[in-house]
């Protein structure tokens, strides 16, 4: 069977990761499609040999003074750099001063440095990013950061020269309008340096993001376009063919050699020279043995989503080919798109990312043709437009086709229901899930209703999820700020947003948003696009930081302020920010219960210092009684009428001018929970309140990540 080899290779890399169910599948799937043929054990011993060789050597790098500089991404002040160091690859990061515009001259550059070790992290909360899982995906060996730039020469050799050219012509695209710069170096190089954050949440919220990445599709249309070029000039079919195996090779040196575009590349150079040799391959096949030797020689590609996506796609579309034979155009191209996009989800549910769009099997047959049809055509020929002087009707008219793009994706944004959560599956329930949903492909080259089966598969696994969703309080690691969500009563709560702090002079394509890249994805592994409140403490930036950024992705009933924080400019903008969204706001104040189980203790007066005006909850939650004290100081918190409680959230993320002693006497918790950013420059928490409860259990999110509290105990992220 044609994808034997691929089987073979998953098989030896879970052996060797011990991920022993994917093992066991992989084994299965081996026996299954083994055939005792030449062609069969020569693909193994050498797909072996090349495992073998491509092992990376697990040697501790040796001190690092000089670094090469492969590639560069700049977000505000901040760039960081793929560097390699002792034929090792590291990530690099610094601080742009107020004079540099740019510093992405530095790639191709081999720079004497001064560097200082950064912690990598897992990932902290249900939903986020997992950095360490990211750089060993990358296998990149160290994080670090700048501290003095010495000097810097070209890099010598053929791959630094790749790079200074695919350099000097970004340089040159990026001096088109920025929508259009960003289109064309993601469609034609593979580069997503100019991708702001609104434009990356559509791509992916529609799950558009493959059509603007290089992928089969677009080497296919380089091809097609290049043949049809040739052919003008009279060139010979073989000629052509031999044209086409001398340059693309040449195409994926200027595209960084980027794991789809090898795949893509590789592909087309295998099909190209059998036809030059009037062979015609099994398709199936092809992409089989390129994407096991793309493991072979680097088998953490394995744990990369792009990888998982592109292959599995690829041979889902190929062995289906009968499911869709016998229904006319353009519904097979929908029932295409429906299962793509499911086959899409289960992926994605490995990755902790549950946001889906119905819409998104109609958007990617109409949005994505006009990518693949329109914009990267234009594309090409705008990005070797830079470097030949031509019209300017051109690039005029490629500026249009990317403006009718964006004012179409921010038009399906309001779409009745543009997304929903999915529950991030168990493993058991994912099992069963993948099962249905091959059941379902299996019964639908038979009988018709097969194509409603993962569909009805996915959404009773969701409902079920819910089902058996327990009480539980979850304190969020957002840094240096606060959020914690309640889940009680088939209801859900969040108390503030958390925040990010910036220096930038530049504003930063991608600014670090809390409230939308840790709470919004942590309630959609929970199945929610909407809650029922929002309870905002106080209004200053660590806590209300994100919650723009929430609102735009999550629908709140009620936000819950208190009856003294809307009496300056400050408040009111916030305010105004609130209602522009169609929120209602309710002003709340102490002895008021908000639900139940949920009742205000402060704030009582009007107090002068604004963390004096925070919101206090007492929360009761899987049997325990959780008091969150917001940023009230110590005078406060004397005034409060509250006795024993099972946690304490420390007020202020440890500040020595909160938690006090009497108040530690009064609740006599049994858990304190700290809410603190990493080294950060307050140095929360304070060793007075370290030593205030020395006597007790304490829980801090800098050193445990995310802490979730249910009627079983609290748990940390990382243990």
């Amino acid at each position: 069977m044609p994808l034997f080899p691929l089987f073979f290779m998953i098989g030896l890399i879970a052996l060797k990761e011990s991920l022993w169910l994917v093992a066991i599948c992989s084994m299965i799937l081996i026996l299954k499609s083994w055939s005792m043929s030449r062609y069969s054990v020569l693909s193994l011993l050498g797909l072996t040999v090349v495992f073998l060789l491509s092992m990376p050597t697990e040697q501790p790098l040796a001190p690092i003074t000089v670094i090469d500089i492969l590639d560069a991404k700049q977000n505000g002040d901040r760039i960081r750099y793929l560097a390699k160091s002792h034929n090792q690859q590291i990530v690099v990061a610094a601080t742009l001063d107020e004079k540099t515009e740019s510093d992405y001259e530095r790639i191709g550059q081999r720079c004497e440095v001064e560097l200082e070790e950064r912690p990598v992290l897992p990932r902290v909360n249900l939903g986020g990013f997992d950095e360490a899982r990211w750089m060993r995906t990358e296998q990149l060996r160290g994080k670090y950061e700048v501290v003095k730039w010495g000097k810097c020469t070209e890099t010598p050799g053929l791959g630094a020269n790749g790079r200074r050219i695919r350099q000097q012509w970004m340089t040159r695209i990026e001096q088109l309008p920025v929508k259009q710069a960003l289109y064309v170096e993601a469609l034609v190089l593979g580069e997503d340096r100019l991708m702001d954050q609104m434009t990356m949440e559509r791509f992916k919220k529609f799950g558009l993001l493959h059509a603007i990445v290089i992928s089969g599709s677009h080497i296919a249309f380089l091809i097609l376009t290049v043949l049809w070029f040739l052919k003008k000039l009279r060139l010979t079919r073989e000629r052509r063919f031999e044209f086409l195996l001398l340059t693309l090779p040449l195409y994926g040196w200027l595209t960084e050699w980027s794991a789809p575009v090898t795949r893509a590349v590789c592909v087309a150079m295998v099909l190209l020279f059998c036809h030059r040799i009037n062979r015609r391959p099994d398709p199936l096949w092809v992409v089989s043995l390129i994407g096991a030797l793309q493991l072979a020689i680097s088998y953490t590609s394995l744990y990369d989503v792009g990888f998982q996506l592109t292959v599995g796609l690829t041979i889902f579309l190929l062995l289906s080919r009968k499911m869709w034979e016998k229904i006319k155009r353009p519904w097979n191209w929908l029932l295409i798109s429906l299962w793509a996009q499911i086959m899409t989800s289960l992926v994605l549910q490995l990755a902790q990312q549950t946001e889906v769009s119905l819409w998104s099997p109609l958007l990617n047959i109409l949005l994505g043709g006009w990518i693949e049809w329109v914009i990267l055509p234009l594309s090409f020929l705008v990005g070797t437009a830079v470097l030949i002087p031509s019209s300017d009707n051109l690039i005029r008219l490629h500026g249009q086709a990317t403006s009718f793009l964006d004012q179409a994706l921010a038009w399906a944004e309001k779409l009745p229901v543009p997304t929903v959560a999915v529950h991030l599956f168990s493993l058991p329930v994912l099992l069963i899930g993948t099962g249905t949903v091959l059941s379902g492909w299996w019964l639908a080259e038979r009988r018709w209703f097969g194509h409603l089966v993962p569909l009805v598969g996915l959404l009773a696994a969701s409902l079920y999820m819910d089902h058996q969703t327990p009480e539980r309080i979850t304190f969020l690691d957002v840094g240096q700020g606060d959020s914690t969500v309640i889940e009680k009563a088939g209801e859900t709560f969040v108390i503030d947003t958390g925040g990010a702090f910036s220096l930038s002079i530049r504003p930063p394509l991608r600014p670090f948003d809390p409230g939308g890249q840790i709470v919004a994805p942590f309630l959609h592994t929970r199945g929610e696009t909407h809650i029922e409140g929002l309870v905002v403490t106080h209004a200053d930036h660590d806590h209300i930081g994100g919650l723009v950024g929430l609102l735009r992705k999550i629908q709140v009933d009620t936000v819950y302020m208190g009856q003294f924080d809307n009496q300056d400019p400050k408040r009111r903008a916030l305010i105004d920010q609130i209602e522009a969204t169609g929120t209602r706001i309710q002003f709340i104040h102490s002895r008021q219960r908000i639900r139940p189980w949920l009742e205000v203790v402060a704030p009582a007066t009007n107090a002068e210092e604004e963390n004096d005006r925070s919101v206090v909850l007492l929360a009761d939650v899987a049997g325990k009684r959780v008091l969150l004290t917001g940023d009230a100081s110590i005078d406060q918190e004397e005034t409060w009428s509250v006795q024993k409680v099972d946690i304490l959230k420390a007020g202020h993320h440890g500040s020595k001018t909160s938690t006090g002693e009497q108040l530690l006497q009064k609740t006599d918790p049994d858990l304190v929970i700290i809410s603190a950013g990493r080294n950060n420059r307050y140095g929360h928490p304070h060793p007075e309140v370290l030593e205030r409860t020395r006597d007790r259990t304490v829980m801090r999110t800098d050193q445990s990540g995310m802490i979730t509290c249910s009627a079983t105990g609290c748990e940390p992220m990382l243990k």
